[in-house]
């Protein structure tokens, strides 16, 4: 029997766990720490070779014994520490694991989340810091939590937030990010060695790893335009820098903080409590995302040592965990410490890092002066009594840390680590300035331009346009080649306003200009989300098929047209990095001001970035000229004055004229107000005869606008002619539309003759593009483009009571399999007894036998529908349904997953619709379930759905494993 006190059996089998799972004792590198280890077992008398991976480890450690290992010199009681609270942790309780999880926090949400998982399953957490500032000793804090959740058995996630820290008010420039980032990993590190955590439970993450990512970005785009920019300013107030002009970036921070959680694959974020507006904002915006509801866990902020919040930026409320001994002292010493303010700064650091820290090294707080105090609670009702003095607990204190730091010093005496520190927080006289973008290249090579004089090119380009720039603005790139950008925005239905700036692209092209047309589909759903993000990708491409007809119809070669979408580029890495630089350095009120006249809905968070991404189309198609039409010139300005925010060069803004509604009325649909593209010969002819054009009138008069903006300009030289009887004067041709507008003010031209010639040039003109797009594949693009609205039921299904079906009338409630078994008298089927939050568990029949193994039925989590009436399958009572999707082709089927933290009983509901269910439902019809189920499948992001609402419990939603869009059943 061992009798060595310091080796007991139960120490060796902590040892012996360890070497289980790790090469070395700090993970997979060997240490000092393994050095020190070996020597105290030396003097161990047991027989070690029972012990097979301590054998292991002893056999191989001791080829290093004449090595100088790395690390720090500690205690032997230090590592026997974390060794045994490994080995305790393999039996602690739920219990016992939620209690140290949450241990010392302010606040948590979803508690009842964390427990479902624990009982599954480690628990994921992140905690991030946004690498700006030095961090100081109050990054202790976390640092010890992180030591509790790792004590608890939980995978921990450290995520230095580097686009976060640019983003915060630009804190940090881009130049000092990589350095900064790799600064707090370094001192993250060194901390978390110094109080006994082990390193290779960590996992760190840089956040541009994947937060430049195409995915993360779509993401960013479409929670940008379901959020409104006072949420988001709400979400970001205790955490992003609050100044009178805000700049865009801060009201990105929360939405990006919330996708972390998905993106990371946690179910848990840890943060301070000033960070609890951004975990309500997560909470509300990411199952609108379709992704599951997370679990937030809040530490409390610790105050400075002159009372308010320690910051990283204020060099007098902090102590540098740099800061030499003397350093600490005098910030220590001049620091409150009053019985009459228990809660100052210096208490609060005892309770929050000095306890914490003594307690995981299994030490009491010894003041030296005969004082020692086992709680933090006990130290403080002495302190208020009067009992222990401020200044022994401040002189004990800076003991502490001194101790504590010395770890930390002595891994940054090292030449690499002191030159990082050097170049991460240099001088302020060495700071660098951001250096411009030298990426800005702009690809030219159109057509020839010999022949053209400079005179003839000015006025190819300049003419028809809504504000002809002057010539001396195009004096030092007439004799350049030019690359125009047009950008089309993909809203509605493409109209003939296209059609005057297809005379445009002419024009341009005539000029010796290269054309690049960008179809605007992230734009066009970011506008307020007038298309969806799955139909806005299919519109560009039935966009560009019609461009190019419509450009072939009038002899316009497409040999210097390239045509591409948005999306195409916008979503790659240097273009978001750019956005994000973007809105580093621009107001919200600059945008703002921009967007109002432009955009539908200017509350929404994505009418920010709108203007910004037009302006960086500018520098990423790599054009110097932009063409759009004139209700987007609004943002010429603003282009002009941010694009060298960014490293981009001012370009030539040129706005294309655009016809105004046909009517003087508002119309009842929109079609009324715009010619179709594609619109049929009887529909023209119907517009334009109910299309205002009062006699005389040249102020408001569409049909003129008709003639001046898209028919003339397509004419060219071709003159404008009027047919008219001889009885009304006869033809008449115009060669400017000033002669046509002259005569029809003197009232010699009657409107019923204008409009007769107006429509048959419309036809003219748009016959040729209709027939292009009556071709198979043309149509096939349309359909996708513009998708038919879902059929109305022909007969609604009803429920008891005569009332139309709506989704709350079913009772689905989440459900528990606790015991499976075949049915005794049919191969398909299985019994199954499920708990759904009564007194015993219903015996429901299920026909998954061919779908879903009988050991992954059991104890699984599913969805059933629980007011049906009980019906006898194949001899068994069958009381409720387990709900799934499924398809036939291949014949699938999968079982309905409530969200983690669902308990057995929980209600599942369409967002929306809350009211409560029939007792029974109404099945006497023997398709009436079919129809009432008629509405339920999954969506594209694999969520149950009932017409469209996302179907979950308070925890999240209700998914599915790999079956999207398929009914539920």
């Amino acid at each position: 029997m061992n009798t060595d006190t310091t080796w007991s059996t139960e120490r060796l089998q902590s040892l012996e766990y360890h070497f289980t799972n790790y090469s070395y004792v700090r993970g997979y590198q060997p240490t000092v720490s393994d050095t020190i280890l070996l020597s105290s077992l030396k003097q161990c008398k047991e027989d070690l070779t029972c012990y097979i991976h301590l054998s292991r480890w002893l056999n191989h450690i001791k080829s290093f014994e004449n090595e100088k290992l790395e690390g720090m010199p500690e205690s032997l009681e230090d590592i026997l520490s974390g060794f045994e609270s490994s080995s305790v942790m393999q039996n602690m309780s739920v219990e016992d694991k939620l209690k140290l999880i949450t241990r010392r926090l302010d606040e948590v949400i979803g508690d009842d989340r964390i427990v479902a998982v624990l009982k599954e399953r480690p628990l994921k957490i992140y905690w991030g810091t946004a690498t700006t500032g030095k961090p100081h000793v109050a990054y202790f804090v976390p640092m010890t939590k992180i030591a509790d959740f790792l004590k608890a058995g939980c995978e921990v996630t450290i995520l230095l937030a580097d686009l976060h820290a640019y983003l915060d008010n630009m804190k940090a420039p881009w130049e000092l990010i990589k350095f900064r980032t790799q600064y707090y990993e370094a001192i993250i590190k060194a901390m978390l060695r110094a109080i006994g955590v082990p390193l290779d439970k960590l996992r760190f993450v840089q956040g541009t790893s994947y937060q430049l990512g195409t995915k993360f970005t779509e993401d960013v785009y479409k929670l940008a335009a379901m959020v409104t920019e006072h949420d988001a300013k709400k979400a970001g107030a205790e955490v992003v820098k609050q100044i009178e002009a805000p700049f865009q970036s801060g009201l990105l921070y929360p939405g990006l903080q919330a996708l972390d959680e998905e993106y990371l694959g946690v179910d848990a974020q840890f943060g301070g409590v000033d960070q609890r507006k951004i975990f309500t904002y997560a909470e509300k915006y990411l199952p609108k995302l379709g992704y599951q509801k997370r679990s937030h866990m809040m530490n409390p902020m610790v105050p400075g040592l002159t009372g308010g919040k320690m910051s990283s930026s204020e060099a007098d409320s902090k102590i540098d965990l740099l800061d030499s001994p003397e350093d600490v002292e005098r910030k220590l010493s001049g620091a409150a410490c009053d019985p009459s303010s228990p809660e100052n700064g210096v208490m609060a650091f005892v309770n929050y890092v000095v306890c914490p820290v003594l307690e995981g090294q299994g030490k009491s707080l010894d003041l030296g002066n005969g004082q020692i105090f086992t709680s933090f609670d006990h130290l403080k009702s002495e302190f208020i009594a009067g009992k222990v003095s401020g200044e022994d607990i401040k002189g004990f204190v800076i003991k502490f840390l001194n101790a504590l730091m010395d770890h930390i010093r002595k891994e940054f005496e090292s030449p690499e680590l002191q030159e990082l520190t050097k170049r991460a927080y240099p001088p302020t006289g060495d700071m660098p300035s951001s250096t411009a973008d030298t990426s800005d290249i702009v690809e030219v090579g159109g057509l020839s331009m010999q022949g053209l004089s400079l005179d003839d090119r000015y006025q190819l380009i300049s003419r028809n346009l809504v504000s002809p720039p002057p010539p001396s603005s195009f004096s030092s790139v007439l004799d350049q080649h030019l690359h125009v950008l047009w950008s089309v925005p993909v809203t509605g239905r493409p109209d003939s306003n296209l059609l005057g700036h297809v005379a445009k692209i002419r024009d341009f092209l005539n000029a010796g200009c290269k054309v690049t047309v960008v179809l605007c589909d992230i734009l066009s759903y970011l506008d307020g989300c007038q298309v969806s993000w799955e139909v806005a990708s299919p519109r560009a491409s039935f966009y560009a098929e019609l461009l190019k007809a419509s450009l072939l119809a009038n002899n316009v070669p497409l040999e210097n047209v390239t045509f591409i979408k948005g999306s195409d580029f916008q979503r790659k890495e240097e273009y978001i990095l750019d956005l994000y630089r973007m809105t580093a350095l621009v107001t919200c009120k600059d945008s703002i001001e921009a967007v109002t006249n432009v955009v539908k809905d200017p509350s929404l968070l994505s009418t920010l970035i709108y203007p910004d991404m037009l302006t960086l189309d500018e520098k990423h198609t790599k054009t110097n000229v932009h063409f759009c039409g004139e209700n987007h010139s609004s943002m010429f300005a603003f282009a002009e004055k941010n694009l060298p925010l960014v490293g981009g060069q001012p370009r030539i803004h040129l706005a294309g004229a655009e016809m105004t509604s046909l009517l003087n009325r508002a119309a009842l649909t929109p079609e009324e107000e715009f010619i179709d593209l594609i619109e049929q010969d009887s529909q023209i002819k119907k517009k334009i005869k109910s299309a205002f054009c009062e006699e005389g009138n040249i102020t408001f008069n569409p049909i003129l606008s008709l003639v001046k903006v898209i028919i003339m300009p397509l004419l060219g030289a071709e003159k404008f002619k009027i047919t008219r009887s001889p009885q009304n004067g006869g033809d008449i041709e115009f060669e400017s539309f000033e002669a046509l507008q002259e005569i029809f003010q003197g009232k010699s031209l009657h409107p019923g003759d204008l409009k007769n010639s107006v429509v048959d040039y419309l036809i003219r003109l748009i016959s040729p593009i209709r027939k292009a797009a009556e071709t198979g594949p043309m149509k096939k693009w349309q359909n996708q483009a513009f998708p038919p609205p879902p059929k109305k039921a022909k007969a609604p299904p009803k429920a008891a009571g005569g009332e139309e079906f709506v989704s709350s009338k079913f009772d689905m409630r989440v459900g528990k399999i606790v015991e499976v078994s075949r049915h005794p008298d049919a191969e398909s089927l299985y019994v199954e007894k499920i708990d759904i939050g009564e007194n015993e568990p219903r015996t429901i029949v299920s026909g998954l036998v061919k779908y879903v193994p009988i050991e992954e039925m059991q104890d699984r989590m599913v969805v059933v529908l629980a007011n049906l009436k009980p019906a006898t399958m194949r001899g068994v009572k069958s009381s409720g349904m387990v709900l799934c999707a499924s398809v036939s082709e291949p014949a699938a089927v999968e079982p309905l997953q409530p969200a983690a933290g669902s308990k057995p009983g929980d209600r599942v509901i369409a967002e929306g619709y809350k009211g409560e269910p029939d007792p029974v439902l109404n099945t006497k019809k023997s398709d009436a379930l079919t129809k009432m189920l008629s509405g339920f499948k999954t969506n594209g992001s694999l969520t149950a759905t009932w017409n469209g609402n996302v179907l979950g419990t308070s925890s999240g939603p209700v998914t599915v494993a790999t079956l999207k869009d398929s009914p539920i059943k």
